[in-house]
């Protein structure tokens, strides 16, 4: 599976990126919103479309819900995991609210890698109770 990772905590982007590495998933990565958009752009270029998005909320540069609302379109087959420091989920879900056909489940930082895994195998949206 082809997945990209957003994240700027290094530790936790290198806990996530070796966790799938370890399950044979390609992994393109990035620190900030502006990465993932350069990185996003140069995967469909190239022909390539993520299967997954694993992305933080809070960015230096940015929302990750505002990414993956802006994304989504040109991704409409992929899966977002949207990893929340804070206890927002509320609001988050409500900026999602009308992204139709959109698979996501915004869960709390640090995330447990079982979930990812679940997240990953389940043939439809999974939520964060699993």
């Amino acid at each position: 599976m082809k997945i990209l990772v957003v994240e700027d905590d290094v530790d936790l982007r290198a806990e996530i990126v070796g966790f799938l590495r370890r399950r044979s998933h390609e992994v393109v990565t990035s620190g900030s919103i502006a990465a993932a958009h350069e990185a996003l752009q140069e995967m469909l270029a190239d022909g390539q479309m993520p299967e997954a998005v694993i992305c933080d909320v809070g960015l230096p540069d940015g929302d990750g819900v505002d990414f993956c609302v802006a994304a989504a379109a040109s991704v409409p087959a992929c899966r977002w995991l949207l990893l929340s420091g804070g206890h927002d989920f509320t609001r988050l879900e409500s900026q999602l609210a009308g992204q139709a056909g959109l698979t996501h489940i915004i869960v709390e930082k640090p995330i447990h890698m079982e979930l990812l895994q679940r997240f990953l195998e389940a043939p439809h949206r999974l939520t964060a109770d699993g």
